[in-house]
């Protein structure tokens, strides 16, 4: 069963029982491919649109029996999702008009649904007149981006806080564990097990400090912008109800730009989410990489610490077990790093009044959101928190190592040093077992020189 709708190309059939109207199903047939435009940004465009109409309505411009009732239909979509009536695929005409009019449509359809009015009555409701009063795609899409963007930033900032905690709990737990450090991936002085995972900790500390001024940033949006960003079509004091009502309703303090033409023409704050996104990714794969080093062995490898077997790592080799944590991050992060490129390269295609390419910026960023969610989620939980130290093992490695005989170097001089420490790998054999065979130190010369102590300059 269909019913018939117009719209200003003409008359289209819709399946019995959708919400949905003629511009969504243009699209449907225009744009078939790859995956569904992400709900959340569904919901904040419902929110957004409930916004106005609020706004419209208490300035006399809506009837208050229409606007009530699109607000109870906003709300209703919000709470029962829904999902059929929000089929459009993220690759579609540019700017999100499609999925801007999908919004628009369904929740005029639910209104009319509500009164009791056969769907496509949009001479009582319509998508256009009421629902998307004072609007643009050109503003609401950009909005619902960053209102979207901001708050699964402030989510993915949770998980972060965790692993920074945990981090932290490692390296104080590890304070005075000496090992092998290195640079070149070859052997270099002392340093602790703990002064390498407060390393870490400080690192992935640092986005969380950046992030605030990004949130910043994006609280700032081109809402009232409409078209171009003059705000035609939009009175003033009614864009200020419009922020209200959507603070209101978030609970958050998002602000006009004080340019809404320059917000609306450049993406230049999702260039910088994305480029901290990437940015963490990277220090994401150098963590996974050192932990894999550490990880590696456990007979042939540095075998300083054990992760948590979470699989069997072989299908041939029994009893092999792999960082396969770790190798997830790694992934992850690259795939992350992939998909901050395409905002970036989308951002850089703006002409004019809009850049159009905003619904794939959208999709990368929300993806790069969901699999950092995940990485720093399985990271915390399935390696970190169950990670062992071989504390012992890695300390007899450090005495043995000749990274460790710069120690030396005050004592004996550099070049002596260097001679004992070439010798020592021609022969394979210890270079403090030389020091002792040809008596240069004493005993008690060497195990005060090679107190954790003094490796450790405390």
């Amino acid at each position: 069963m269909v019913r018939k709708e117009r719209d200003s190309l003409g008359e289209v059939e819709i399946p019995d029982g959708r919400l949905y109207g003629p511009e969504t199903v243009r699209a449907l047939s225009n744009f078939p491919y790859y995956r569904f435009m992400d709900r959340k940004i569904i919901d904040t465009l419902i929110v957004i649109k409930r916004s106005y109409v609020k706004a419209f309505t208490s300035k006399g411009k809506i009837p208050k029996e229409i606007g009530d009732v699109i607000t109870k239909a906003a709300d209703e979509l919000l709470k029962n999702k829904n999902e059929l009536d929000f089929p459009l695929k993220y690759i579609q005409a540019g700017a999100g008009t499609s999925t801007n009019m999908n919004v628009n449509e369904v929740i005029a359809n639910k209104a009319l649904e509500i009164l009791g009015k056969p769907l496509g009555s949009h001479d009582v409701i319509s998508p256009h007149n009421q629902v998307n009063i004072g609007q643009s795609t050109n503003d609401t899409i950009p909005a619902a981006i960053r209102i979207t963007a901001y708050f699964a930033l402030k989510s993915l900032s949770k998980y972060i806080e965790k692993t920074v905690d945990r981090l932290d709990s490692l390296a104080e737990e590890n304070a005075n564990k000496i090992k092998t450090g290195r640079t070149h991936i070859q052997d270099a002085s002392a340093v602790t097990f703990g002064g390498e995972l407060k390393a870490y900790a400080d690192q992935l500390r640092s986005f969380l400090e950046e992030k605030d001024y990004i949130l910043t940033r994006l609280r700032r949006l081109n809402l009232g912008g409409t078209a171009v960003g003059t705000g035609a079509n939009l009175p003033r004091d009614v864009r200020d109800l419009v922020y209200k009502n959507l603070n209101d309703y978030y609970g958050e303090e998002f602000v006009p730009a004080n340019n809404l033409m320059m917000v609306m023409q450049f993406t230049s704050d999702f260039n910088l989410l994305a480029s901290w996104m990437s940015n963490l990714s990277a220090a994401l794969i150098k963590i996974s990489r050192d932990l894999r080093l550490m990880n590696s062995g456990p007979v042939a490898g540095f075998n300083e610490i054990v992760l948590p077997a979470v699989q069997p790592g072989s299908s041939i080799m029994p009893g092999k077990v792999n960082p396969s944590i770790l190798e997830a991050v790694t992934m992850s992060a690259l795939m992350t790093r992939g998909l901050a490129q395409t905002v970036n390269d989308a951002s850089s295609q703006g002409e004019m009044e809009i850049n159009v390419f905003t619904p794939i910026i959208y999709t990368a960023l929300m993806e790069a959101f969901d699999i950092l969610t995940v990485t720093f989620s399985i990271l915390e939980d399935k390696t970190l928190k169950g990670i062992k130290i071989n504390s012992e093992y890695a300390f007899q490695m450090l005495l043995n190592s000749p990274g460790t005989a710069l120690l030396l170097n005050p004592v004996i001089g550099y070049e002596r040093t260097a001679e004992i420490v070439k010798e020592a790998k021609e022969k394979n054999v210890p270079f403090l077992k030389l020091l002792r065979e040809r008596k240069i130190l004493t005993e008690e010369q060497i195990n005060k020189i090679f107190s954790p102590e003094n490796m450790l300059n405390k």
